[in-house]
Parts: C-alpha cells; structure tokens; sequence
C-alpha cells in the first residue's frame, strides 16, 4: 500500500499544536514579564532539565547537578538512573551544544518534536496494520489524545469529580518524550520483517528494530521492558499460531529478539554499578502478588473479547498478522503488571500504567475496531464515521491539553518567576569558577527555586526535592541536608511537628520517602504511624539543639536564596554565616555568604 503522508503530518500537526498549550498558557499569563522558564507538565522534569543542562554545559555521563559532585578520576561516582539512562538526553544535549541552547529552549521544542514525531511514526504503523491512510490518521489523533483516558487519568478525572493529571503523558520530558517515536518505530519495523516478501527488506527491518530497542533500552526502563513483553508475546504467539512457516519469518524476529539481547549486556552492567541506594529510592519491592485490576488490562481484556467473537464472525483470521499483533499488544498489560509473580520483583508499576501501556491499550481499542470498520461496505457512511471519531478525538484532545495544563499554571509561573535568581548564578559561575562554580552551595528556602535553580545554573544546592534521586547524595545525607535546611530557616522541632500535621509534601519525601504519602507510587505502600513522625521529630529536635561547626561547614554555603515574601528567621544562619547586603532579583534576593571561624 502506498502511504499518502499528507495524512500523518496533518495528523502530526495537530498533535504538535496541542502540544504547546502549557508552553502558551505561560507566555500568555507572564506577557511582558517572560523570563524564558519551558512549562513543565510532571513535577519531575526539571530534575531531568537539571541533568540535561549538565550534559549542555559538558559536564561528565555520571554527573549530579544538584549536589555538584561529578564523576573525575580521584573521585568515580556510582551510577544513576540518570547516567544509565543517557541516550535520549545525549540525544538532546548534542544539537543543543552545537545551536548554542540551553535545557529550557530544548524544553520548549521538545514538545512540538518529540509530539509531532511520535504521531508520525504512530501514522506510519497504522497504515501498514490497516491498509487505509485516513483511518491511519484518525487513529493517530484517537491515540494520541486518549492514552491518558485508556489509563483512567486525565481530563476524566477531573469530570468524575477528581483533579485532571497528567498532561498528555507521552510528552513528559526528556522521558518518555525523546523515546517514544522510537517505541513505535519498533513495532513498524517487526511488521515490515515479518511482512515484506524481499529478504533483504526483512533483514535491515529486523536489525532496524534491534536499534530501536537499544535506544530505548540507555532511554527509559519502562519503554524498554514494555517492548521486550511485545516481542516475546509476539514470537510465542508466531510460534503457536503459525508453526508451519516458521523458517520463512521466525529468524528475522529472533534476529531482533538477539539484537535486542545484546544491548541487554552493557545495561546489566551499568546496572550493576548503580548506586547502594538507587533501588529504595525508586521504590523496588520484593512480591509474587499479582496485578490483575488495573484500568488499561481491564480494556486490554474487553479487547480481546471483541477479537475472539470477530474471529468468530469471521471479520478476522487468527493466523492474519494483523491479528496476532493485535494479541500481541493486547497482551502487552498483563505481562508488565504481572512480571513480578515470576520474577519477584516489582518497580513503581503506575509508570507503565500512566506513561507507556495506556497507549499500547489505545492502540489495541483502535485495532480492534478496526475490524469492524473495515466491514462497512457503504463508503459514505464509512467516510462519516471517520469524520465523526476524527472530530471527537480532537474535541477531547483540547480537553485534556486545557484541563490538565491549568494545574500547574500557578507552579510554572513561580518558576518563570525564579529565573532571574538562576541566571545571576550563572554570570558569578563565569566571572569566577572557583568561588561561584558547581561546587558553591546554594541554601535556597523557597522549595520551587531550589528544585529548578540546577535547570539553570551551575550551583549546586543544599536540599532540594529532587536532589536524592542522583548518586551524589545518599539517603541519610540527603535526610541530614533538609535538617540544616530546617535548621538554618529558623524552624524547630516544633515546627516539623507542625509541618507533619499539615501534610507538608516536601518534609513527608526528604523525611520518609515519596511511597510513605503516596499510596500509588508502590504496591506494598505503607502509611506513616504517628510513632514515626514522633520519632522523626525527635531526632531533629536532637540534631537543632546540639548543631555544631562541624555541622555548618559541612557543606559550606556560598550563597542564600531569600524569598521577600515572609518574615525569615535568620539568626541561626548568622551565629556561623556572614551575609553581604545581597541583590534583589524579582521575588528574591540572593545573598554572599562567608563562614565564619569556628569559635
């Protein structure tokens, strides 16, 4: 079948289009007053931004923007899910080096790119599964804007009473956005291998697919481990339903299964040397408990109902390859869900449910009834109901862009707002590396400045939220920081205490970890005791009243980040600190600090 292109770059350029909604919405409420911050969509992602700017900035592969402390010969560091991880972000840092970019300017193309990409390639699979280029593109816009709702999560949520989240999630950046063109690259690949009648099209298709997968195997766990379950859903199922022609199209799956095997090796060696804490940190649990009830498997199950009785109509033929990709993907959910039955191991498993498996689902949906359009032998109604789900997908697509965009409308604002602070750091870092470079310590008491402040310049912080997911920092430092933090802030145990009761995010995460106020980031999520957060606050309350030079050097500051709105206690800070005048910058004025001798 000849693809007719024009259709999946309409298609493209309507999901690029919604794609900037966060990106105009801020520009469009700073106005005059822009400082150049990229809208992020995850409360993640300027962690993400922070380790891309390193990368920009040439910094090493295991380098911690945050804490400073990179990868050198006298000092190796351990590697992170960051610097395991680094193909998409090299995939980034690369052109932007050569432009002349920063982290935040990529930021802002990636989600025009990465989306208009990604539907690309989403075009392209779906016009060689359904022979039909507007149904391809129809398709494409269903996908695109309904992974989110084949999850259960988005703009449904906030109809059914509950807060619309996440923005269209394929685009969170640099992961899974850089990668995701690639996850469905990968399919269409296998199809072209198993497909096409020219030997020499099967073999550069399979290895093509090799590639893909290794891509994604240095990009995101969750996109590589999904793809594994495909293709090895794919070749037991090729196995069983079609045994007789094994030797004309098996080798060339085996052929990307061993390609595939092989980027395997360097991982499970980087892995082997990932930080002592990376694994409690990234909530790994030990269970055999299975997980059958989650919202994109229940779809994935009515799926294949629907599949069984068009097989039973004869709408569709078991061993048709179309079919057995259809099982294939609809299979896809249990495996990922369920892995740990066999393995023993589970790892935040809502990442597939929010960022990867939701769009295997969608597809899945569009396939099946696929079938069932493809039986409608009246062109004009046929021709109708494309327009109808076309129009339909881009009604709910504004949906999602405009109800979930609103959440962090507010978030993105004080970031914006921020960045004069950040880019001040910058001209100190370049008038003197020494004094001002990666290695001069931030405190910063405004929380959103902290996280975001490594997006931008060099410094690194004292705490920060994102701080103990890089291998700089262990977890019992990280805990200790955000004590000096408290400490230097004025705020005593009481005030923890407080902090506790009123459900402070940022103590709940530096104190117990992200899965100890968040049920869903772990299967085995155990809520907090008050015998914990006693605990807790007594040991704070030991560490405030016995706080020692030793403390206060350890790390020593160079600068203060002061929000003027409040009324800051600063009298602990200065018993070990000298603080200059400072420089006022918008909603901040940022302080020199000196050391003073110890007494």
């Amino acid at each position: 079948m000849k693809i007719q292109w024009r259709f999946g770059f309409l298609a493209a350029f309507v999901v690029a289009l919604f794609a900037l909604f966060p990106q105009i919405t801020v520009w469009t409420e700073r106005g005059g007053d822009f400082n150049g911050v990229f809208a992020s969509n995850d409360l993640d992602e300027p962690a993400y931004a922070a380790y891309l700017q390193a990368l920009i900035d040439g910094r090493p592969r295991k380098n911690d923007p945050y804490s400073g402390r990179d990868e050198t010969p006298e000092n190796p560091q351990p590697e992170s899910i960051f610097s395991i991880q680094f193909a998409a972000p090299y995939f980034v840092a690369i052109p932007a080096r050569i432009l002349g970019l920063n982290a935040s300017q990529m930021f802002v193309g990636l989600l025009a790119i990465a989306s208009f990409f990604t539907a690309l390639a989403m075009f392209w699979l779906l016009a060689q599964m359904t022979e039909d280029n507007r149904l391809a593109a129809i398709g494409t816009l269903v996908i695109m804007f309904g992974g989110a709702l084949a999850s259960g999560n988005g703009v449904i949520r906030e109809f059914l009473g509950g807060t619309a989240y996440p923005f269209l999630p394929f685009l969170r950046r640099y992961i899974p956005a850089v990668a995701f063109p690639f996850f469905f690259a990968l399919f269409g690949f296998v199809w072209i291998a198993l497909k096409s009648e020219i030997k020499r099209t099967k073999y550069v298709s399979s290895i093509l697919a090799g590639l893909c997968f290794g891509f994604l195997v240095f990009s995101y766990f969750y996109l590589w481990t999904t793809a594994a379950a495909f293709l090895f859903a794919l070749t037991i199922i090729w196995l069983v339903v079609r045994p007789e022609n094994w030797k004309r199209n098996l080798p060339f799956l085996l052929l990307t299964d061993v390609i595939a095997f092989l980027f395997l090796l360097p991982y499970a060696y980087l892995l082997s040397n990932r930080a002592a804490s990376t694994d409690a940190i990234q909530l790994l649990v030990f269970t055999h408990a299975p997980d059958l009830l989650r919202v994109p498997a229940i779809v994935c199950y009515v799926a294949l109902l629907i599949l069984a009785l068009a097989i039973v109509l004869k709408f569709a033929r078991i061993k048709q390859l179309s079919t057995i990709f259809l099982i294939a993907f609809a299979v896809v959910p249990f495996i990922v869900f369920n892995q740990q039955v066999i393995t023993g191991r589970s790892l935040q498993p809502f990442h597939y449910e929010f960022y990867v498996v939701n769009y295997l689902v969608a597809l899945s949906v569009v396939l099946t009834l696929t079938i069932f359009l493809k039986h409608i032998k009246l062109p004009k109604l046929y021709s109708t109901i494309l327009l109808i789900v076309g129009i339909s997908a881009v009604v709910w697509g504004y949906l999602e862009v405009k109800y979930t965009t609103k959440l962090l409308v507010y978030w993105n604002v004080e970031r914006d707002e921020a960045m004069p602070i950040s880019k001040r750091l910058v001209e100190l870092a370049k008038e003197n590396e020494t004094l001002y470079g990666k290695n001069a310590v931030t405190l910063n008491l405004d929380y959103i400045q902290a996280d975001n402040q490594p997006v931008v310049a060099p410094n690194a912080v004292l705490w920060a939220r994102h701080q103990h997911v890089f291998a700089g920092v262990g977890w019992e430092e990280n805990k200790t920081r955000y004590y000096q933090l408290l400490y230097y802030s004025g705020r005593d145990a009481n005030r923890l205490r407080q902090d506790f009761k009123n459900g402070d995010i940022e103590a709940y995460m530096a104190l117990f970890g992200w899965d100890r106020f968040n049920a869903t980031l772990s299967v085995n999520a155990r809520p907090l005791t008050v015998g914990e957060v006693e605990e807790e606050v007594r040991r704070y309350d030991a560490f405030y009243k016995n706080f020692s030079f030793a403390q206060a050097a350890a790390p020593t500051l160079s600068f203060v980040v002061v929000p003027k709105n409040g009324n800051w206690d600063l009298s602990n800070l200065e018993r070990w600190y000298e603080l200059d005048a400072g420089e006022d910058f918008g909603k901040f004025t940022l302080h020199k600090a000196k050391l003073k001798a110890a007494n």
